[in-house]
């Protein structure tokens, strides 16, 4: 297992900062928690974006690989082209389709792309995962908290508060960061940054692998659906 240390989010909207900062921990970068929430932007809504995670990685010097599901964004075509030209598409893309949170996620992912992010589109296996694993490499997800922890949807509150309710909720996102497989090989363990999850109400736990895939594709509804792997400049890429 990947020795993954992560600190407890401050608050409802900062688990992504909080799990790439765990990240940054264990490759030894020595950035405090506070720093990261600062510099990570935020959306209106509250929370993030893997891609804005992304980028602040790549702007710190790490090698970044983002491999997506989210359709929202991405067409099933574009994977073969280079970077310039899923730009391209993104781009036209955002002529023709508006929303607001869609057109920050765009946004965030052209940055991406403009700032030498690798973007992949493979099926999502449990081979996939121990590719990375393997070579001592976490995985930060976006996935839907909703079905990781089979919780009732959530809706924000006046104090800007998630409150569970199953007629008034919607799904909701999250960021966690992956570790390895437990012994069994079935199941994941995972470092949550939301220390009080319905799953275990701890920051460390171990989920089946297939309710784990599953989680995270369904982060399509949440624009999440992604794995993050970042890795320091000077180590060796995982090959495709």
């Amino acid at each position: 297992m990947i020795p993954i240390k992560i600190h407890t989010q401050p608050d409802d909207s900062t688990c992504g900062p909080t799990s790439l900062h765990a990240v940054y921990r264990y490759f030894k970068d020595s950035i405090p928690l506070g720093e990261v929430i600062k510099e990570v932007p935020s959306l209106d809504e509250g929370g993030t974006l893997e891609a804005l995670l992304a980028c602040h990685a790549l702007n710190r010097g790490y090698r970044a690989r983002i491999y997506t599901y989210n359709l929202h964004i991405f067409d099933p075509t574009w994977f073969s082209l280079s970077n310039d030209e899923i730009i391209d598409k993104l781009e036209q893309q955002l002529e023709v389709k508006k929303g607001s949170k869609f057109i920050r996620a765009t946004q965030a992912y052209i940055e991406f792309l403009r700032l030498g992010g690798e973007l992949r589109c493979t099926d999502l296996t449990k081979g996939l995962l121990k590719e990375y694993f393997d070579q001592g490499i976490p995985l930060l997800t976006g996935l839907s908290a909703t079905y990781l922890y089979q919780s009732a949807r959530e809706f924000g509150d006046a104090e800007g508060n998630s409150v569970y309710d199953d007629v008034r909720g919607y799904p909701m996102g999250h960021f966690v960061v992956l570790c390895g497989f437990a012994e069994d090989q079935k199941h994941i363990v995972v470092a949550d940054p939301y220390q009080e999850n319905p799953f275990f109400k701890n920051n460390y736990y171990e989920v089946k692998a297939s309710h784990l895939l599953n989680s995270i594709m369904l982060g399509m509804a949440t624009y999440d659906a992604n794995l993050l792997a970042i890795q320091p400049a000077d180590t060796q890429p995982i090959e495709d």
